[in-house]
């Protein structure tokens, strides 16, 4: 977990996903749906992201089983 807060995706992801809500706070050019979708949206991208990176990074090892050919006595 520590490795994810050195992460520089992750505090971009932080820092987007805080950006349309700023600005609603400070402009109120965007409305408070807009901004939340905004957020969400870029929460969501980084966690589905970041799933795929850690999915593709491991690795499956499979060992095969004998096949038996019929009944064993």
């Amino acid at each position: 977990m520590l490795e994810k807060l050195k992460s520089r995706k992750f505090w971009f992801a932080i820092l987007g996903a805080l950006l349309p809500i700023l600005a609603q706070l400070l402009t109120g050019e965007v409305g408070w749906e807009a901004a939340l979708q905004l957020s969400v949206g870029i929460l969501a991208a980084y966690i589905f992201g970041q799933a795929y990176v850690d999915a593709s990074s491991t690795t499956v090892t499979v060992t095969e089983e004998p096949v038996l050919d019929g009944p064993t006595d």
